[in-house]
């Protein structure tokens, strides 16, 4: 059978998910905490100078931006966080149509994102997509790690039950971060509308998309 897999942030949706949730759900479950916004800033900053790691980042921005939530409370804001979100950026046409192309053909579904569980699933259901790898939270933090790169790979693998590259398998993704994934795909698709990323990835031997 064949797999279609699928990144969420820049992908399926026009624009990034992590900041505008963070925002959204401090406006939801602590307004006051919108006042500590620049300090995220400042943190994502220290994570661009290389002072520490995306699990690291997204772990203190939790904390930092949310507080101490159930999971079952941030799925609660994480489902009109996507409503609203969807609603502002909008998806990205050409995949959904790829998306709806595999599902005509009877291909296995999935969302592979480093987006975290507790909202990303809300995005997947709203394409009718059942199957959802994601970033794990369980209240204090990231288990497993931050679902990038490498990581996204072997959860893709361990899903799978075997290496990605020994199935029938599309990826499409709009980041050089998911390599190690897009490099295993028989059918590796890029998805950007910039003319330097479209040569990178052309190079890579990946089929290109303009969003």
């Amino acid at each position: 059978m064949k797999v279609a897999i699928y990144d969420l942030d820049k992908t399926l949706v026009r624009r990034a998910t992590f900041t505008p949730f963070l925002a959204f759900a401090a406006r939801e479950v602590a307004p006051w905490r919108l006042v500590l916004l620049p300090v995220w800033v400042l943190m994502m900053l220290g994570y661009r100078a290389g002072l520490y790691d995306r699990t690291s980042l997204k772990t203190a921005g939790m904390k930092l931006m949310l507080g101490h939530h159930s999971v079952a409370r941030l799925e609660e804001v994480g489902e009109e966080f996507a409503e609203r979100h969807i609603a502002a950026a909008g998806w990205i046409e050409p995949v959904i149509a790829m998306v709806e192309a595999d599902r005509s053909e009877g291909a296995r579904l999935i969302v592979a994102t480093a987006a975290f569980e507790f909202y990303a699933k809300a995005f997947a259901r709203r394409l009718s997509i059942g199957e959802v790898i994601a970033t794990r939270w369980d209240g204090e933090g990231i288990p497993g790690g931050n679902c990038y790169g490498e990581t996204k790979r072997a959860r893709v693998a361990e899903w799978l039950g075997s290496d990605p590259q020994e199935h029938d398998l599309r990826f499409v993704s709009d980041s050089f971060a998911d390599a190690p994934l897009l490099e295993q795909a028989r059918d590796p698709v890029f998805v950007t509308a910039s003319a330097a990323k479209r040569a990178r990835a052309e190079a890579a031997g990946w089929r290109v998309i303009a969003p």
